[in-house]
């Protein structure tokens, strides 16, 4: 890998980050709206969570994995994929949260179970989702 590819590859990190911070203000805000009126933290995950993933789908198409070309069903079906084992692992990370390290607040076991998450995210997104082509296309 030459040096311009790792900048490339940097760039793409910090832009995914930005978009990852917008995911999760829409994510969080829908989660402790839904929460504050009493819906169950786990149906509220999945609520919030999809509207995270709708955001993160735009912009991330759009701006960080830029592509010229058309977007293809494939490339959607991989990116569902991806986010669903990104929400597993939320959810995963929000059980052990209040389960294993005895957080109480819902609020803050989404805090702890969304860094990971969003890892997870970005890895299966460089890799599997928008990885490069055979022609060097992202």
């Amino acid at each position: 890998m030459d040096k311009k590819e790792l900048w490339l590859g940097f760039v793409q990190f910090v832009k995914f980050n930005l978009v990852g911070v917008m995911n999760t203000l829409v994510d969080i805000g829908v989660f402790a709206l839904l929460t504050a009126v009493g819906l169950n933290r786990y149906v509220a995950q999945v609520i919030s969570y999809a509207c995270g993933v709708l955001n993160s789908y735009l912009f991330n198409t759009l701006w960080t994995f830029k592509k010229e070309k058309r977007r293809t069903a494939k490339e959607f079906v991989l990116f569902v994929c991806v986010n669903l084992v990104s929400l597993l692992v939320s959810l995963g990370m929000l059980y052990a949260a209040e389960h294993y390290l005895h957080v109480e607040n819902a609020l803050l076991q989404k805090l702890i179970a969304t860094p990971v998450a969003m890892a997870v995210n970005f890895i299966g997104n460089k890799l599997f989702v928008f990885k490069k082509g055979e022609n060097g296309e992202v």
